[in-house]
């Protein structure tokens, strides 16, 4: 097994997770970058459906697992995937990683095609990277922790993401970035959720459907990294 650096986003999820607390995937990704990438279930448990059954939230499909299907193919295959196991996903190998502690600044900006444009200055002599990417990792070696309190390491930014945080933006919507009441994870809304300012928010991380922000927001953790790293950092 090839062990490489690399960023992978559903399709059509409208409930995000793009912060980073595991330091590995498996999966099947056949270039550089794509649209094709198949990519293995991460289970985690949900809490119970309202019949009693255990149930778990898959994050990297983002969807839940323990109905009657789901348990007649475990007994048929063997193994234990969410329904959407099969779904293609985006992906890219090698994305550009900013560690903001050696940073200047950092503008990442949408860009034609779905693409992004990034541009970072270092805050000294080491050259940090710029230009067209299609995702891009941020992280901080310094002693401003992305997120205080996680055990989070890093933020994958996909177009999806900056599509949708600034969009929010540039429409005067209400944004704040709230955080899961079950596991504390900084929620991202995506698609039609981050369209209209809203009090109840899905976990991404581990699928409770239970945090209420104090008012209606549309949430995202770029908006939280805007805000601790003001001057510093920007998304555009």
């Amino acid at each position: 097994m090839q062990h490489v650096a690399g960023i992978c986003w559903p399709h059509e999820a409208t409930v995000g997770h793009i912060t980073v607390a595991t330091s590995q995937l498996s999966g099947h990704f056949p270039a550089d970058q794509g649209d094709d990438a198949l990519v293995a279930c991460v289970l985690v448990a949900a809490g119970k459906y309202r019949n009693g059954a255990a149930r778990h939230w898959c994050r990297t499909h983002q969807t839940y697992w323990g109905v009657k299907a789901d348990l007649a193919a475990l007994a048929h295959g063997g193994q234990r995937r969410c329904a959407r196991h099969a779904e293609k996903m985006r992906y890219a190998l090698r994305p550009p990683v900013i560690d903001l502690a050696a940073c200047a600044s950092v503008t990442v900006s949408r860009a034609p095609g779905g693409a992004m444009e990034l541009a970072s200055l270092p805050a000294g002599v080491q050259a940090t990277p710029s230009g067209r990417c299609a995702a891009v990792a941020l992280c901080s070696s310094g002693d401003r922790a992305l997120f205080p309190g996680t055990g989070i390491v890093q933020v994958n930014i996909t177009p999806p993401a900056l599509l949708a945080y600034t969009q929010a933006a540039s429409g005067a919507q209400a944004l704040g970035c709230v955080d899961c009441a079950r596991c504390g994870h900084p929620h991202l809304d995506l698609g039609s959720f981050a369209q209209t300012p809203h009090r109840r928010h899905y976990c991404g991380n581990c699928g409770t459907d239970s945090t209420h922000s104090p008012a209606p927001m549309v949430s995202s953790p770029l908006h939280a990294l805007a805000i601790r790293f003001a001057g510093l950092l920007t998304f555009a």
